[in-house]
Formats: C-alpha cells, sequence, structure tokens
C-alpha cells in the first residue's frame, strides 16, 4: 500500500482529503471559466468583422442607415453606450451571439438586439467541403435579412427586424490553387436583430396545441410566397435552389453508405425496448428500404420556381426557431427565426420535419399527425384566399399535400437515420433529454419508436408509387412490444 512518508494513517486521510480538495478548487475555477465568459471573450464579442470594435457612435450610424430601409425596431437612432447582457453569452462551434443592452440618449429605460457572429477563423476544424457548406448557409440567412425579409414582412409574416447585416462572404465565389480551407477561414457575418419581447418563449417538444400554433406560422410563411414566379425566381438565384438542410445533393449521397451500420447499431441499442416490434422484418429493413428509395423521393421534391405549389421553404422549422406566445389566446401569433437553409420548395417538407422533430410524440398518435397537417392545410388554403384565384387554390388539393407531406417525411428520415440516430442508445437519449435544441425523436425512446413506425408506413406508400413489392409483417405497434 502506498504510504506517505513520516504520516500516521489518520495523518494520511488529512492529507489526501486536503489533496482532493485543491484538485476540486482548480477543477472548479477551470469548469467556472468554460462556463462564465471572460472579459477578453466579451470584448471579442464586441469585436466586428475584421477586429472593427462595435462602439455607441459605430452602431448610431448603423441604426440611422437601417431606419431608411424600415429596419430599425428601436425609438432613437442615438446610441451613447452599448454592454454585452451577462448571461446571455452563446459561444457555439458554428457561431457566438449574446443579447446586447442600449442606452440611447435621451431615454431613460435600456433597449436591446440580439447579436449574431460568424467568424470561420473561430470555428472547429473541418474539411473544406463542410466548411463551405456552413458558410453558405450563413450567407443565405444574411441575403434573406437583406434581401427578402422586407417583401415578406409586408405580406403579413411576422419577422423580426434586422437593423444590421453585415457579410463578407467573397471567399465562397473566388477560386485558389493553394488551401482551400485557409482561403474560406476569411469568411464572416454580424447580424444585429430585433429581440423578441417578453411575450414570447422558446419549447420543444411541442404540445397538440402550441403545434397547431406552429403550424399556423408555417402556414403563413409559405402563402407569402406561393407560386410567385418573379419571387421565387429572385429566390433560386440569391437562396438556396432547393431549401432544408437535408437535401441529399446538399448532404452528398455518400451519406447513404452510412445507413445500414448505424442501423444495425440503433437495433441492437434498443432491442429490449421493444423486441417484437424491432424484430419485425419491416422495421429491420428499413435502411434497406430507405436507401432503395432515398435518391427518387429526393428528386420528387424539388420544384423549380416555376412548378406548381412552389413556394419560400423555411428549410430548419424547429421549435428553437421559433418564438411561441407564452400565454395562448386565440389570435396568438408566433415568430420565426433562422433562415440558414431558406430556399424554393414545397412547403409541407417544412412540415415534415418540424412535426417529428419538435412535436411530443402524444400529440402525434391515434391519427394526430394526420390531423395536424390537415389543420396546416387549411390554414394555408385561408391564407392563399387572399391571393389566388379560385382555380389555382381547387389545385392544391389535401391528398396532393398528404401526397407531398409524406414523400417529404421520408426524404427527412434519411438525414435522421444517417446523421442523428450515429450512436444512438438508450443512455445517449438520457443524456440529450433536457436539451430543447436537439429533435425530440433522438431524445426520447418512445418518440423514436413512434417515427419508426410513422416511418414504416410513408415508406409503404413511397414503395407502392413505385410499384415495389411490399415488405410482409405482422403489425405490431412499439406500445405493444414494451
Amino acid at each position: 500500500m502506498f504510504r506517505v512518508m513520516g504520516v500516521g494513517r489518520l495523518g494520511s486521510i488529512g492529507l489526501w482529503l486536503l489533496i482532493l480538495m485543491l484538485c476540486v478548487r482548480q477543477l472548479t475555477r477551470h469548469f467556472s471559466a468554460l462556463v462564465t465568459p471572460s472579459a477578453s471573450e466579451h470584448e471579442r464579442l464586441l469585436e466586428g468583422l475584421h477586429g472593427k470594435h462595435l462602439n455607441p457612435d459605430w452602431l448610431s450610424s448603423v441604426l440611422q442607415q437601417a431606419a431608411q430601409k424600415g429596419q430599425q425596431p428601436l425609438p432613437s437612432n442615438d446610441v451613447a453606450s452599448l454592454q454585452v447582457v451577462l448571461g446571455t453569452e452563446k459561444f457555439w462551434p458554428q457561431s457566438q451571439s449574446a443579447q446586447l443592452q442600449l442606452d440611447l440618449v435621451g431615454m431613460k429605460q435600456p433597449v436591446y438586439l440580439y447579436l449574431k457572429k460568424v467568424i470561420a477563423r473561430d470555428m472547429p476544424a473541418k474539411s473544406a467541403q463542410a466548411l463551405r457548406r456552413d458558410l453558405s448557409s450563413n450567407r443565405n440567412e444574411a441575403r434573406f435579412y437583406q434581401e427578402f425579409s422586407a417583401e415578406m414582412r409586408a405580406r403579413g409574416v411576422p419577422l423580426l427586424q434586422a437593423p444590421l447585416v453585415q457579410e463578407d462572404f467573397s471567399c465562397l465565389d473566388t477560386k485558389i490553387d493553394g488551401d482551400e480551407e485557409e482561403h474560406l477561414r476569411e469568411g464572416g457575418m454580424l447580424l444585429l436583430l430585433e429581440c423578441a419581447d417578453e411575450g414570447f418563449m422558446q419549447t420543444s417538444p411541442l404540445s397538440f396545441d402550441q403545434a397547431a400554433l406552429s403550424l399556423s406560422l408555417l402556414a403563413n410563411f409559405h402563402a407569402a410566397a406561393w407560386e410567385d414566379r418573379d419571387l421565387l425566381h429572385k429566390a433560386s438565384n440569391r437562396l438556396y435552389a432547393t431549401g432544408s438542410y437535408w437535401m441529399l445533393d446538399r448532404r452528398g449521397r455518400a451519406e447513404l453508405q452510412q445507413l445500414k451500420p448505424i442501423w444495425k447499431n440503433y437495433l441492437e441499442a434498443f432491442q429490449s425496448h421493444a423486441p417484437d416490434f424491432l424484430a419485425q422484418p419491416s422495421i429491420r429493413m428499413l435502411a434497406e428500404r430507405l436507401e432503395r428509395t432515398a435518391v427518387w423521393v429526393a428528386e420528387q421534391l424539388r420544384p423549380s420556381a416555376e412548378e406548381d405549389f412552389a413556394t419560400l421553404m423555411h428549410g430548419d422549422p424547429k421549435a428553437m426557431n421559433m418564438f411561441l406566445p407564452t400565454i395562448m389566446a386565440e389570435n396568438s401569433k408566433a415568430l420565426i427565426i433562422d433562415f440558414q437553409w431558406t430556399g424554393v420548395g414545397y412547403g409541407v417538407a417544412d412540415v415534415a420535419m418540424h412535426l417529428p422533430h419538435s412535436v411530443h410524440d402524444a400529440a402525434l398518435r391515434d391519427g394526430g399527425e394526420e390531423k395536424l397537417v390537415k389543420m396546416y392545410y387549411n390554414d394555408l388554403i385561408r391564407a392563399l384566399e387572399q391571393r389566388l384565384p379560385k382555380p389555382r387554390l381547387d389545385a392544391f388539393t389535401f391528398d396532393q399535400a398528404w401526397h407531398l407531406y409524406r414523400l417529404a417525411f421520408v426524404d427527412y428520415a434519411r438525414m435522421v437515420m444517417c446523421n442523428f440516430f450515429k450512436g444512438a442508445s438508450p443512455a445517449a437519449f438520457q443524456a440529450h433529454a433536457h436539451r430543447p435544441n436537439v429533435g425530440f425523436l433522438y431524445r426520447n425512446v418512445e418518440a423514436s419508436l413512434h417515427f419508426l413506425q410513422q416511418l414504416d408506413q410513408h415508406l409503404r406508400y413511397v414503395e407502392e408509387l413505385r410499384g415495389e413489392q411490399p415488405v410482409t409483417t405482422v403489425e405490431v405497434s412499439p406500445d405493444q412490444s414494451l
């Protein structure tokens, strides 16, 4: 046994306790430094692009210019002082953000703006392809606020105003012979956004009533650009020609090679939770079935600006990209943010991502999924009645909407099973259980298994469309199997 020389047993215990306390104190200091931003990090937050400091004179000039464009939400342009609101700082791998407190000349109460910064040089190491994809999405958001948000607001979409959108992504448009990743590290963006007031909240997963409100928000967003050829042509050139972060060609078809090994791990990890359900042939073969249909499904979901039912889709409509009213009332409105993946597409593709990702599975069971899609459809038609002649309204039936939804569900499921189920296990789900930004279907076992049941049903529909022989199976639900 190891023993400290010259120290008795009790003295030895005391010494070890002292050493342990010192270690705990050192670790506490270390992790406090990780959680609480330092003064230098605050200074870094208040640096603009290329090291320019964000000071009151500069911000006053920014607000004056924003007022001329109708993008100034504050009661005055004259800033006396500004500071980062302690506790609001977020240092993500891809971006930094915080709430800014502004004292305006002549105003007794402070006002607030949301700051988002993307500095490519601060991003973690990654391939040039992955870095290009991330920076392209940030440029997409900058362009949406610069070139599309005012028009969408004018058409009745509730959007927060952006007093400043400053970006330098010229690195995306120039080719070099040397190190492409190093060249891309020159890119960056600075975004100042109006803050949602205290009457709003962000939460996930959503209840049925909350989901009805979020879907009404999406319906309003989609109706604003529905079959507007001029707007959609502009969007296909300035934003993504096809919206969504999960689009197959954007992710790369090589990802499909991950389906089978990830799914094999999932089956092994969750076998004890639903043995009979997961043993069904149609469920065990989900990866194979998805791989066989993925390319065909993706091709059905790429409308051009000229095609019927095309619109602007949000592209990442998770619940944490929405602000819902704290108190639900009859005329409650929600807000939507984060337009990194916005582009031309079918609106129901947003719905097909939103429901499994952000809505509690209890709201989707017993016909709840189709009922919510029907509510979205009805809200969409009501909004379109203000803009479209009746023949165009009649052309988009609920059957058409449900058809596109089922295709889009399968398309999004491919992304889930290729990426978000990587390393899936009950323990991994539990570790993410209280992280609302993480999809509910990959942090909750029951929601995940219900998602697989939905996927099996929607895949059968796709297989019938393609004239494939359906996989024979005995229907066993996850609940029966538990």
